[in-house]
């Protein structure tokens, strides 16, 4: 299995702590994790992951979208967001970030796996 590089950017300690237990388990690297959208830019920056797991809902100026924005236009790296947000405003804020998936928590391991490998092919098709 290819060992992806994951930033998580989670402000929910648990969901942080679970969502790190997974991806190592599944055999992704996790070389990051943040809580704040600001910290989260800046992180991506300095650390190149392949895909960044982005919450929507963050405390700070900056939301979940706006950050995934500025990483894909400045880092070209390919964000999937894990939330429990999936109303239509949000959906269209969303769809226009360019995401590389959408997971709804609560989530499944295998939805987990399931959106980053599919990710990962789509970047690998690109290059």
């Amino acid at each position: 299995m290819n060992r992806a590089k994951i930033l998580v950017v989670e402000d929910e300690p648990e969901v942080t702590e679970t969502l790190e237990l997974i991806l190592k388990k599944l055999g992704y690297a996790v070389i990051g994790c943040e809580n704040m959208a600001e910290n989260a830019v800046q992180k991506a920056g300095e650390l190149h992951p392949d895909i960044v797991l982005m919450d929507i809902e963050l405390a700070g100026k900056m939301d979940g979208i706006q950050a995934a924005d500025i990483i894909r236009k400045k880092y070209h790296i390919p964000v999937i967001y894990i939330t429990a947000i999936c109303d239509t405003k949000t959906l269209e804020r969303v769809g226009a970030s360019i995401p590389y998936g959408y997971i709804l928590k609560p989530f499944k391991d295998v939805e987990l796996r399931t959106v980053i490998e599919i990710a990962l092919d789509t970047i690998a098709k690109r290059k």
